[in-house]
């Protein structure tokens, strides 16, 4: 088997693990959520695998349409690809639903807060560079690539949490253990 395939079966895993928790809807947006996972040497959005049409809500239950697919995602990768050139390591990442009582009880150490008002203008208008700018300024700030990226959106930009770690796997756990805040 080789890594793409690998990658396709794990993220699926992953994405299982997350939609049979009952409550893991409170953990979705209204952008919903996607989870990409990339191969070790990802260059493009098209090596990095995510859910085509992303991970959406019915009747309380958290679901998708179609399997990972590679080149699914434009947002999630971004996110993965810019944290992979500073942390080769952080090849997975979930964006979810902004809850404040979540992100008062993430470890200062491991979590970074993006304004998006420190996004020059320029930036900004361009298509599909926030999320670009928002990782390198995340590592220009800490000198790291964190765990906890919290995206505080902006004018017509929802809020998010983003979780990056090593594999899907991993991500999805440590999403859904954020449900005990949400008692």
């Amino acid at each position: 088997m080789n890594e793409r395939e690998e990658v396709l079966i794990k993220l699926k895993q992953a994405v299982d693990n997350f939609v049979s928790e009952d409550r893991a809807y409170l953990l979705i947006p209204e952008i919903r959520t996607n989870i990409g996972y990339a191969i070790s040497d990802a260059k493009s959005v098209n090596d990095v695998a995510a859910i085509p049409g992303r991970l959406t809500v019915a009747f309380n239950r958290v679901i998708y349409c179609l399997p990972p697919a590679f080149g699914a995602s434009d947002h999630v990768a971004r996110v993965i690809l810019t944290a992979m050139t500073f942390d080769k390591k952080k090849r997975s990442s979930i964006n979810l639903k902004y809850y404040k009582e979540i992100v008062d009880n993430l470890p200062n150490e491991d979590t970074f807060i993006f304004n998006r008002e420190e996004e020059p203008e320029e930036s900004r208008k361009a298509e599909g560079h926030t999320m670009n700018f928002m990782m390198k300024r995340v590592y220009e700030k800490l000198n790291k690539i964190p765990t906890y990226v919290i995206d505080l959106g902006g004018y017509g930009k929802e809020p998010t949490i983003f979780i990056l770690d090593e594999d899907p796997l991993i991500v999805v756990k440590k999403a859904l253990n954020l449900l005990r805040f949400l008692e």
